[in-house]
């Protein structure tokens, strides 16, 4: 699983660009997706928040890496850890799990990697919380108060929510027209058949992702869940990162 977590990280940080736009009216991302989320009636299922920092040219040794995390999860409160490590000559990775609270939990995920002229180092903290009432806002705000202490800070927020029972794909594509109108969001690109996957781009979010020519800040996407009979739908910023 975290083989799989840190391929899955490393292959979106190739294949997309995160800039900055220079709006003055922005707004705080998760307090978007919110309203994006109040406005198609979803009950709320989770909130994933995934941040990073890529140190470029340096390799973070298992020491180093180590005083790192103590660091950030004393910072986040983390309580119940649990600690997993790999080191070699080219690699050092540590891993630390733990809980903020009931119902939000944390992982810390360090690596560095040389390889020839290749040296690289991240790290990365991924928080995944199924508390409705919480402030997602403040949450991230402090992450990247944490993270910006070693790096230029990436954050992305997925918001999950459900019905109970199939909707009809064309419920479902009014559904996220209201909400990208009510967060002031034009429609970029997207695929309406099956599976829904919308993006678009909102002047009330900074920070944006280029691809193809295109720019985008949210995205949304829903499907039907026939084993657990619930119709998901997902917002995220500036793109869903999560399997859906």
């Amino acid at each position: 699983m975290k083989k799989q977590l840190l391929t899955y990280i490393f292959i979106f940080l190739l294949s997309i660009t995160i800039v900055f736009g220079n709006s003055t009216e922005t707004m705080n991302p998760a307090i978007v997706v919110g309203e994006a989320l109040k406005e198609v009636e979803a009950e709320f299922d989770h909130v994933n928040i995934n941040s990073y920092v890529i140190l470029d040219k340096q390799f973070l040794t298992i020491d180093n890496s180590i005083e790192i995390c103590n660091d950030i999860s004393e910072k986040l409160n983390m309580k119940e850890t649990i600690t997993s490590k790999e080191e070699s000559e080219d690699l050092s990775l540590i891993a630390v799990t733990g809980t903020l609270q009931e119902g939000i939990h944390g992982t810390i995920i360090i690596q560095g990697t040389r390889h020839g002229d290749f040296v690289e180092s991240s790290i990365v903290i991924d928080i995944i919380s199924t508390k409705e009432e919480y402030d997602i806002a403040g949450l991230c705000d402090k992450i990247r108060g944490i993270l910006n202490n070693y790096g230029n800070t990436k954050l992305t927020i997925n918001l999950a929510g459900y019905y109970d029972g199939l909707l009809e794909n064309k419920e479902l594509k009014e559904k996220i027209n209201r909400a990208f109108e009510k967060v002031g969001a034009a429609k970029v690109e997207g695929i309406e058949e099956g599976l829904i996957s919308i993006t678009g781009y909102t002047p009330k979010i900074e920070e944006t992702i280029k691809y193809c020519g295109k720019t985008v800040n949210i995205n949304m996407a829903a499907r039907f869940n026939s084993y657990e009979d619930k119709t998901y739908i997902w917002i995220g910023t500036p793109l869903i990162v999560l399997e859906y």
